[in-house]
């Protein structure tokens, strides 16, 4: 776990607590009515995630209006959660930039009068700007996670430890459930995101005829250590063509194409480049796809909600932890040590996966 913030944390909840400390609502005698989750961050995996946690709430209290406070940048993901009473959208920015318009987001949050708010930022660090925005809520309930040593027990008066820390993370997730009496196991991802952009992409493929079947690759990644070696996607590229016929298409995010580029190159023909695509269209791109191999990155979440086969690549960090449990996903170890052992199973990963074992 991250060292959680310092003195500056301890003053910023501090000062945090005088504004707006009353609540706006009864705390629940039973069955809790109104229900908000707070998740302003931008990480595409985290809101995918936060279905599952939908899920379990709303077959719990089915007729519970549930809320989530969202990033506004982020729109056409949370939107695609189902389960979602009310949408509150924000930008984290407006709090310095447009304060009149980050203030009126949080009074419409207060006067729904929410009786539990749940802080469903990361629990391996403290977010102040979510525990904040969880108390601020007004919400008489108030949960969050455990973090030895930070100031998060002043604004949330309901505490949850983590589990291990090679815990799957939905799971880690679900725990924040637990004050509330409710215990599930989580749900499979998925999203209607690209339902409407997937036959736009098909018809592109098959005018580049893409030989199938068809498989994605997604070479990139936000954080540099989560990337296996381009000259292992190369060696890949390869064996895919020679060993399961396959057609190709690199994939690539915001800083990307370059990396992409490269791989195309080397993997020579035919090996397509997508074009630049929203995270809508991205789905529907991936939703063309046969199968998807991917780094630990927001794509390969993406590409298991939408319901494609996903070999998902652990360049570093635990499969455990960041991978999704499922017979459509093959999560695999690979830090590029052994290339050409790699290569092999990864290969064999895509076999099984394409052969339905």
């Amino acid at each position: 776990m991250r060292r959680p913030g310092g003195w500056h944390n301890r003053l910023l909840v501090s000062l945090s607590r005088v504004p707006w400390r009353m609540r706006t609502a009864r705390p629940p005698g039973g069955q809790v009515q109104r229900l908000l989750l707070v998740r302003v961050d931008e990480r595409l995996g985290n809101l995918l995630g936060l279905q599952p946690l939908l899920d379990a709430i709303r077959g719990h209290w089915p007729g519970c209006q549930l809320g989530l406070l969202a990033s506004e940048r982020m729109r056409p993901v949370v939107e695609s959660l189902q389960g979602i009473d009310q949408l509150h959208l924000l930008n984290k920015r407006w709090a310095f930039r447009k304060p009149a318009r980050w203030l009126r987001v949080l009074r419409e949050v207060r006067c729904r009068g929410y009786q539990v708010a749940i802080d469903a930022s990361a629990w391996h660090e403290f977010s102040y700007t979510h525990a904040v925005l969880t108390y601020y809520s007004g919400a008489p309930v108030r949960i969050g996670y455990w973090r030895e040593g930070a100031p998060g027990k002043r604004l949330h008066n309901r505490l949850v430890k983590p589990g291990p820390e090679d815990e799957y993370e939905v799971r880690q997730r679900m725990r924040l459930l637990e004050p509330l009496g409710i215990e599930a196991n989580p749900s499979p991802l998925r999203t209607r995101l690209g339902e409407a952009e997937a036959g736009g992409f098909r018809d592109w493929l098959a005018d580049q005829q893409a030989s199938r079947p068809l498989l994605g690759l997604w070479p990139g990644a936000r954080k540099q250590l989560r990337r296996w070696p381009l000259d292992c996607w190369v060696q890949l590229a390869g064996h895919l063509r020679k060993q399961l016929d396959a057609g190709l298409v690199v994939m690539w995010g915001p800083g990307e194409r370059g990396l992409a580029e490269r791989l195309q190159n080397l993997a020579g023909e035919p090996c397509l480049l997508a074009p630049a695509t929203t995270i809508p269209q991205l789905a529907g791109l991936l939703r063309s796809c046969d199968l998807v191999i991917s780094n630990d990155t927001g794509p390969m979440h993406l590409s298991v909600a939408v319901g494609t086969p996903t070999v998902a690549l652990f360049a570093s960090g635990q499969p455990s932890r960041w991978g999704h449990p499922g017979p459509g996903v093959q999560n695999l170890a690979c830090p590029g040590l052994d290339k050409a052992g790699e290569v092999e199973r990864i290969v064999r990963a895509c076999r099984e996966l394409l052969d339905g074992d």
